[in-house]
């Protein structure tokens, strides 16, 4: 029975690993509102859903940040060949300690950008923009419309 059991599950993994692919990739960026700050990011994605979620990190000159972005995809389509252009909205929270305070913030992103396949899509090259007014809860409340993140990436197809 165990048999039985071992081959039904190692079928049923080997028949459902077409039915959808993963990207995980890596990302550096900027963000060009707030003087001084880098960040990097893992990212994730499913191809059968529009949906696009970042684990990042945001370096400032005495700050640190931990933080994540889930993006929707509205509309995608072809440039030329293999470059495509994407654009959408999401959401961002993050959480930061520096110069003595905890800090909380988060809001809505409006995100847009080009990717570009290779190696029969194996690998995903991209280049991205959003404009991400903030909402800060901690140290005390406070609203930023000046937050333009940008980043550039690669994402792994498998």
């Amino acid at each position: 029975m165990k048999k039985l059991l071992s081959v039904l599950a190692v079928l049923f993994v080997l028949g459902t690993t077409n039915v959808f692919a993963f990207g995980i990739g890596i990302q550096g960026g900027a963000d060009l509102g707030a003087a001084g700050a880098g960040s990097a990011a893992v990212t994730f994605k499913l191809d059968t859903k529009p949906f696009i979620f970042a684990v990042n990190g945001a370096f400032y000159k005495d700050y640190v940040a931990l933080g994540g972005t889930a993006d929707y995809w509205l509309g995608t389509g072809e440039i030329a060949g293999p470059l495509n252009y994407f654009y959408g909205y999401g959401l961002n929270a993050a959480f930061g300690i520096g110069n003595e305070n905890l800090a909380f913030n988060f809001g809505p992103r409006i995100v847009g950008g080009l990717n570009l396949y290779v190696l029969d899509n194996f690998l995903e090259f991209y280049i991205q923009a959003a404009w991400q007014p903030t909402f800060f809860i901690l140290p005390k409340f406070d609203f930023n419309l000046v937050n333009f993140p940008v980043a550039a990436g690669i994402r792994f197809w498998l």
